[in-house]
């Protein structure tokens, strides 16, 4: 089913898309600094990939598995991408080498029905490398319309390649990404700036692929003089 929104309000519309396993809360604090700006509405990566769309909006901010479904949904209206540890394709391959291994989501598909605590708690940890992981993320339990969500996005990754794609994205990219991002590689981000038409990136260096999480402030001023 599409996702439409209806609004009278005359300030641009911001959209927030949040990554794998993560939330709307994930990308609160965004809300809570470009409010005063814009519209903010927040959705789930998993309710875009449950959809296969994207609502009308103006900007777009999102990450990880988000990015990909930015990239693959973009609506006509967006006129500015942020992308924020994202990638055209998750998975390597023989001629990509910017990304996982196909083998690590497969296993992660199959322990995830035997115990998604466990890993829901290493995936945590490599998205927070090298800071800490902040252990309140990943302690309730897993339900089982939840355990589908997480096993449909692991699905997606997999498969999805957004290559021959990424020429035809004109709108001005901002591109984000940790230099010690254990996620998605700094590598992917290159690609894409390499081969989006309008694309400018920024490498962090000492961080890895929780950028949100570990270096909002300058997230925030990187993003401000883009929009």
């Amino acid at each position: 089913m599409p996702l439409a929104r209806i609004s009278t309000d005359p300030k641009p519309t911001l959209l927030l898309i949040s990554g794998w396993a993560h939330g709307k809360e994930a990308m609160q604090p965004l809300e809570d600094v470009l409010a005063t700006d814009y519209r903010i509405e927040i959705l789930t990566g998993a309710q875009v990939l449950h959809a296969q769309s994207i609502p009308s909006v103006d900007f777009i901010i999102t990450g990880s598995m988000g990015g990909l479904l930015a990239l693959e949904y973009l609506p006509e209206s967006c006129k500015k991408l942020v992308l924020i540890s994202s990638t055209a394709k998750f998975c390597s391959s023989e001629n990509y080498p910017c990304g996982t291994s196909e083998k690590v989501l497969r296993r992660m598909i199959v322990q995830l029905k035997r115990d998604p605590q466990a890993v829901l708690t290493a995936f945590f940890n490599n998205v927070h490398y090298p800071d800490e992981t902040d252990p309140v993320e990943h302690m309730s339990p897993v339900s089982s319309a939840e355990l589908q969500g997480l096993i449909e996005g692991l699905n997606y990754l997999l498969h999805s390649d957004l290559r021959d794609r990424i020429p035809s994205i004109h709108v001005p990219v901002l591109l984000l990404h940790g230099a010690q991002d254990r996620i998605i590689p700094s590598s992917a981000a290159e690609w894409l700036n390499a081969h989006l038409p309008d694309s400018r990136l920024q490498i962090i260096e000492d961080q890895g692929h929780a950028l949100l999480a570990h270096r909002f402030d300058a997230v925030i001023e990187h993003i401000s003089r883009f929009l």
